[in-house]
């Protein structure tokens, strides 16, 4: 039995000539039991198909076994067929969300008295347009006209809708009337960006029951930014890899001040079960950039740039989500059975935990005040940003103990988990958080 499975096995890479398949995870991590179904699908009735081809069968049966055999072949094409067209179906779902609305008007200029929302609102609008022409991309807006939207409603939109990204678009305003440029936000948080999350939270004070929706957070208490962890950040290379596409296209295209990426404790990031980002346009508190925001032309121009930024993530998305099988040929048996395999080095893996408590788009001396009383920090850079990391140990209960402490001056400070020298993705990571 075991060597006709194998000469089954032989004869349907002959039969079929299949040595290199190329399956494309659309949107895997959304759907794997979809994706495992129709490949099982596949597997199963190739298997049958080639199995009713083999079978050794009497000069009676012949014509019966080669019905069943073409039958099976008719419903393998079939559904490769229903595969391809399920594949073209599925869209690349953008949610984008215009910051502010209704009551709510967010920053106002100090000259023109420029409301952010309407900002907001116009490019928010604009980006839509633009998307909406791509092939197989499906755009979904959390407001379309001047209209308020609780905080908690608009990222429960986008995981509602099973969004492929989530794009905030504000702007910003300062006390200082020199500040200037634009900024692109990822969950998280840092001493420099406390205030500003601080502002953009207090959305939720126009919300009547907002202390129970949102579990009593204040956004105005720094002790209520101790919320995020690693489930927030399953997502965050993405988000920095989206962001910096972001901050790309705003130098080249808007010739903007690039202000880098940055990490916020926004929580309409917080909440939000995909690669998700807050841009901040720029400063409606500085007088020459209120001017620049309220022309038709420049709103057009943003809008562009983050169309431009959202091609590119695109493009490195579905790259990443290829996945490429090499299926060897089979290999004749050796007749010297004289050959003795060499036994292999089967050390485990070198597994190293490290607190991540910052991340910027600019290069920072290690010794800066950002870093506060932490040392060694240690520098790793990735998806175009550099990380900061503290306190390296080599088990679970060690690095609790340093992240608590951590926490004190870093809200949002989480681990990362190092395998041999390289920096695990949140969701491989998981395995070694216990």
């Amino acid at each position: 039995m075991c060597l006709y499975i194998s000469n089954l096995g032989i004869t349907i890479f002959r039969e079929f000539n299949i040595t290199n398949l190329a399956i494309l995870a659309n949107n895997q991590q959304r759907k794997p039991a979809f994706n495992l179904f129709y490949r099982m699908k596949r597997a199963f009735i190739l298997f049958f198909s080639v199995f009713f081809l083999n079978l050794q069968v009497n000069h009676n049966e012949i014509f019966v076994m080669k019905f069943f055999s073409f039958l099976w072949l008719f419903l393998f094409g079939c559904c490769a067929i229903s595969d391809g067209l399920v594949a073209a179906e599925k869209k690349f779902v953008v949610v984008i969300d215009p910051g502010h609305g209704g009551k709510d008007p967010g920053a106002v200029g100090s000259v023109l008295k420029l409301q952010e929302k309407k900002i907001n609102l116009a490019v928010a609008l604009e980006l839509g347009a633009l998307l909406e022409k791509e092939k197989n991309v499906e755009v979904i807006y959390t407001r379309k006209t001047d209209e308020f939207v609780p905080l908690d409603e608009r990222p429960r939109i986008a995981n509602k809708a099973k969004a492929d990204i989530f794009i905030s678009i504000h702007t910003n305003a300062a006390k200082s009337k020199a500040a200037s440029g634009a900024e692109t936000f990822v969950v998280g948080s840092s001493a420099a960006s406390m205030e500003l999350a601080k502002i953009e939270n207090s959305v939720i004070l126009f919300e009547e029951d907002y202390k129970t929706r949102y579990e009593g957070f204040d956004p105005k208490s720094s002790e209520s930014y101790i919320m995020f962890d690693l489930t927030q950040f399953a997502f965050m290379d993405q988000s920095i890899n989206l962001a910096s596409h972001v901050q790309d296209h705003f130098k080249t295209i808007c010739s903007r001040s690039d202000r880098g990426v940055k990490q916020g404790g926004f929580l309409v990031l917080k909440y939000t079960t995909m690669p998700s980002i807050l841009v901040e346009l720029g400063y409606l508190s500085n007088q020459a950039e209120e001017a620049y925001l309220s022309k038709e032309k420049s709103q057009k121009e943003l809008a562009k740039a983050i169309y431009n930024a959202f091609l590119a993530y695109k493009t490195s998305y579905e790259k990443k989500n290829i996945v490429t099988i090499e299926v060897e040929q089979p290999k004749k048996e050796e007749k010297n059975v004289n050959t003795k395999e060499e036994k292999k080095d089967t050390a485990p893996p070198e597994i190293r935990y490290w607190v991540q408590i910052h991340v910027s788009s600019k290069k920072m001396p290690l010794d800066s005040k950002e870093f506060k009383k932490y040392d060694p920090i240690m520098e790793y850079y990735e998806n175009k940003v550099y990380k900061y990391m503290y306190g390296e140990t080599a088990t679970y209960a060690e690095i609790l103990q340093v992240r608590k402490e951590v926490q004190k001056n870093f809200k949002d400070a989480f681990i990362v988990v190092f395998k041999d020298g390289k920096k695990l993705p949140p969701i491989q990571a998981r395995t070694y958080l216990k």
